[in-house]
């Protein structure tokens, strides 16, 4: 920790990321602390902060405006993006500008903006009563924010960064090892992309995290973890051993049809609430637990097959566009090949 603070705070803008890390987990402990023995939640105007164990049931319009927050997941979100943030200035100031454009931060900030919309705001504080907010939630943690965060290539950021001997003493040992080569594999995030939500919503876990924050504040970062890993072969500029033709990845993203279709079923056919917790919280608006629990199986199905379709088209626009380009570059060549040769001979004798 000591050495990374270090690092830190030899980028542009490092002290203040670093100051952040050191106070920052303090204040996040006496936040946690200050939440836990509070027996209600703050109005701020229209907004109403307060912590997971003191959300109101649901009412109109306030479950639009309710915040439940966790102050020690929201300190390491808030401390990953500043130090990429760090990072990515100090990569522009030594003349990478063209390696890292400006839109590759907006994505990252966006994909943690996305995270921290999920997991502190009002899907938050009601994703232990209704299961399609749920739903939703977990889904833009293992589909939409893992694009964006990818999207602002933040490992390759993160080698450029470092220098030759810390990248060949701490990073490269890791990213060539056998074990790590093997976890990379896609086939592993293809089963983690389908296993995760099975396994999640079919077994106890899922009521566990509903009454033990312990296990729900992990729940998400395992599907974050998940969506990363699946995503991270398709979304350019992320170093990787795997690299797939553009007909693989076609066949990789059709595994998301199947998918999708499954856990949709899986909630949207039973007759009675699957859940006894979520049936039993207690509700003042919304709807009923089995039309919920059918929203949620409904929308994981629909929006789970448009978002397969939507990459399905990007690739396919992608491995066109590699192909106009390596024509004309084969065009070039003959060209340039029968200038040659049509060039007039000179006899030096």
């Amino acid at each position: 920790m000591t050495e990374l603070r270090q690092n830190i705070q030899q980028l542009p803008g490092g002290r203040a990321v670093a100051a952040f890390l050191g106070f920052g987990f303090v204040l996040a402990i006496v936040g946690t602390w200050f939440l836990r023995t509070q027996e209600s939640g703050t109005s701020m105007g229209i907004v109403y902060i307060c912590g997971p164990n003191t959300v109101p049931p649901p009412e109109f319009p306030g479950v639009f405006t309710t915040i439940a927050i966790e102050p020690i997941p929201l300190y390491l979100l808030i401390g990953a993006t500043m130090a990429y943030l760090a990072m990515f200035r100090r990569a522009r100031e030594r003349g990478q500008a063209r390696l890292f454009p400006v839109r590759r931060a907006v994505a990252f900030v966006s994909g943690a903006v996305l995270v921290g919309f999920s997991v502190f705001g009002p899907f938050a504080a009601y994703d232990h009563t209704f299961l399609s907010v749920h739903m939703v939630q977990h889904f833009l943690l293992i589909t939409i924010a893992p694009i964006l965060l990818l999207a602002g290539a933040p490992l390759t950021l993160l080698l450029t960064s470092l220098s030759r001997e810390r990248r060949q003493r701490h990073i490269y040992p890791i990213l060539h090892s056998r074990p790590f080569h093997a976890f990379t594999n896609p086939l592993v995030g293809l089963a983690l992309f389908a296993i995760v939500p099975l396994l999640w919503y079919t077994t106890p876990m899922f009521e566990l995290s509903l009454e033990h924050d312990i296990v729900h504040y992990p729940g998400y970062a395992l599907f974050l973890f998940a969506g990363i890993h699946y995503w991270w072969p398709i979304i350019p500029f992320n170093p990787t051993r795997w690299h797939m033709a553009f007909p693989v990845q076609l066949l990789y993203l059709l595994a998301l049809v199947p998918i999708h279709a499954f856990l949709g079923m899986l909630f949207y056919e039973p007759a009675e609430p699957m859940f006894t917790a979520l049936a039993e919280a207690p509700r003042n608006w919304g709807p009923s637990p089995l039309l919920d629990q059918q929203f949620a199986g409904a929308f994981m199905f629909v929006v789970g097959e448009a978002l397969g379709l939507i990459a399905l088209l990007i690739v396919a626009v992608r491995w066109s566009r590699h192909d106009e380009r390596l024509a004309r570059r084969m065009d070039a060549e003959r060209a340039r090949q029968k200038a040659m040769q049509a060039a007039p001979q000179t006899n030096d004798g």
